[in-house]
């Protein structure tokens, strides 16, 4: 399963070898031996590349669980071992980093008495994280299936494009088109798992004819801006959350067409909705 979640997170079978630090045929040949195994395939193959198919993604999702598990409880047995106090599990979606890092010293206040764990990752892993116990509370998007979980919208913050100035074509300008945005190296925010704007996005370029040049998507927001950072040629599009403190190198334009705005919200189980740890959790946001 640990093999499969590493192919799956890293879309081809060379960088998850190298990732895994093994050769490529063994590696091909697991996988095989797995979609043998469970009789249906997991991915399709595009090229170089490895799109997940829908039962890929179930089958995901799934493994991350067993895997979490095994590693909290082999967390829980230590801690138990070293007699340390239960600590406050939190979700942490790279896109509310800044916010959350802004409110650490309130959280640290309330929460004295107890550790915080933190745990980063992008939503739809947080996700599987909450359903599954192994976090009390999460900031973080939305979910894809909030059926299950009570949601506490937080903030809200549009999709933006971040441009070098070395762009003078594009930097001069107050809006960016689709068609603008179609000429350049895009830089694009993806969940792991499941629909968000990452499709939004591409579904917005094939409505209106263009064919967009990804040269990179992630679900951290702050590794798309470290390249710009560093003299990418290229433009990010981000939540607007992402984009400040950049400096007068960048500049921050709306985009001409209706995007989905980023919910930053504070998400738990269903059942702990009004719970004191919520409440608390909420109160350090806001106050």
């Amino acid at each position: 399963m640990h093999y499969f979640c590493t192919i799956a997170e890293q879309g081809q079978i060379s960088r998850a070898a190298r990732l895994l630090n093994m050769a490529q045929p063994p590696l091909s040949q697991r996988l095989r031996e797995l979609e043998v195994e469970l009789g249906t395939e997991l991915f399709v193959r595009q090229g170089r590349s490895l799109k997940i198919t829908e039962a890929g993604e179930l089958f995901y999702r799934r493994a991350r669980e067993i895997l979490r598990a095994v590693e909290a409880s082999r967390e829980e047995v230590i801690r138990i071992s070293a007699q340390v106090g239960p600590a406050l599990r939190i979700g942490l979606s790279p896109t509310c980093r800044a916010q959350w890092l802004a409110r650490f010293e309130r959280m640290h206040a309330l929460f004295r008495e107890r550790q915080l764990g933190l745990v980063v990752g992008d939503s739809s892993y947080l996700e599987s994280l909450l359903q599954s116990g192994q976090l009390d509370a999460a900031f973080m998007q939305p979910p894809l299936h909030p059926e299950n979980f009570a949601i506490h919208r937080l903030a809200t913050s549009r999709t933006v494009a971040v441009v070098p100035r070395r762009l003078s074509a594009l930097a001069g300008q107050t809006t960016l088109s689709l068609r603008d945005l179609s000429r350049h190296p895009l830089l694009l925010l993806r969940r792991s798992v499941g629909v968000g704007s990452y499709e939004r996005l591409l579904r917005a370029f094939h409505e209106a004819g263009l064919s967009p040049n990804v040269a990179l998507y992630s679900s951290d927001g702050e590794l798309l801006m470290d390249l710009l950072r560093q003299g990418f040629a290229g433009v990010a599009v981000v939540p607007e959350s992402e984009a400040g403190g950049l400096g007068e190198d960048f500049r921050v334009l709306p985009i001409g067409v209706e995007l989905p705005d980023y919910h930053l919200s504070l998400v738990c189980r269903g059942v702990e909705r009004d719970s004191e740890l919520i409440g608390s959790l909420l109160a350090a946001w806001r106050d």
